[in-house]
């Protein structure tokens, strides 16, 4: 039967998918020896709906909401993080890494100079619209101009150094780390690898793409400033929605496409359902292929002993 490409797909019993992620997640904090858990929370939607899986799982009293802040992040992400950890009644832990990212340097290139984010972002648009072809595709396949390499090192190591800094705390207080990753961002490789978006305890979203995450925050009453937020990273100015800015597709569409190669659709009936060019469709097959090896990390080779 052919596959129709529509939201239909991605149904599930809401309820039950809730009940199930929330058990493992208390399984593991038992099985691990851990007092509690910490969750990196940025007020996005991914690690907003983590937590409140978390509180459903052990209750808030045993939750903790890591704010990672640096001199040169998005000040509304803290801002909802603040609002969706008052509202599930969990205690916040403010750590900001801006020291740390000085001590490497991350503020040493060109663009963290630049005086204020606004103008900054204009830098970032302007590069990416000069430069004509995608610069995120360039670097996944080990391309890309000097200085598109040295701008993604110095964005990328702030998810590195908020890694550190998560699991300083989690150690320090006995927590489990339990981590915000779903499967739309994970297939196409839009997170940083060894990142706190890569890294952790626990990954409750992992099989569950972008969508099927919005219907559980539903479910679960994350604010609805929250849930109409753009899926905004956090790294690089100018860059306000993760899917539109660095593939050109609206996240729901992204979804869908990855539903189609997933299930083994050719690429003209998953262009013509879904209304995009056929070159987006092989772009995004491409990239998978070339972002696989952030899903199978520290590879090592098969030995014949």
């Amino acid at each position: 039967m052919d596959t129709s490409l529509t939201s239909s797909v991605f149904k599930m019993d809401v309820p039950k998918v809730t009940e199930e992620i929330a058990a493992f997640i208390e399984r593991k904090r038992i099985e691990l020896h851990r007092d509690g858990a910490l969750v990196s929370l940025s007020g996005g939607l991914d690690s907003s709906t983590v937590l409140a899986l978390t509180v459903r799982a052990m209750g808030a009293e045993r939750v903790k909401a890591l704010l990672l802040p640096e001199k040169q992040g998005n000040p509304e992400a803290e801002k909802y993080a603040h609002q969706v950890a008052a509202g599930f009644g969990v205690e916040t832990i403010t750590r900001d890494i801006s020291r740390i990212l000085k001590a490497l340097g991350a503020y040493d290139f060109i663009l963290p100079r630049i005086p204020t984010r606004q103008v900054r972002a204009f830098a970032i648009r302007t590069y990416f619209n000069q430069h004509g072809k995608n610069p995120f595709l360039e670097l996944a396949h080990g391309e890309g101009d000097e200085m598109m390499r040295r701008g993604f090192a110095i964005y990328t190591i702030k998810q590195r150094a908020r890694l550190l800094a998560e699991y300083l705390v989690a150690d320090q207080k006995n927590l489990l780390v339990v981590g915000s990753a779903h499967k739309s961002e994970d297939l196409v490789g839009l997170y940083v690898k060894f990142g706190v978006d890569d890294c952790a305890d626990l990954m409750p979203l992992k099989n569950l793409y972008r969508t099927q995450t919005l219907m559980l925050a539903k479910y679960l009453k994350v604010p609805e400033a929250v849930l109409q937020r753009t899926p905004n990273p956090d790294l690089l100015p100018g860059v306000e929605d993760k899917y539109m800015d660095m593939l050109g597709i609206p996240a729901e569409t992204v979804d869908l496409l990855l539903y189609g190669l997933e299930h083994n659709m050719q690429d003209d009936d998953i262009s013509a359902q879904l209304g995009i060019p056929r070159e987006k469709v092989g772009e995004v097959r491409t990239l998978i292929k070339d972002t696989a090896h952030m899903r199978n990390a520290s590879q090592a080779p098969s030995l014949d002993l």
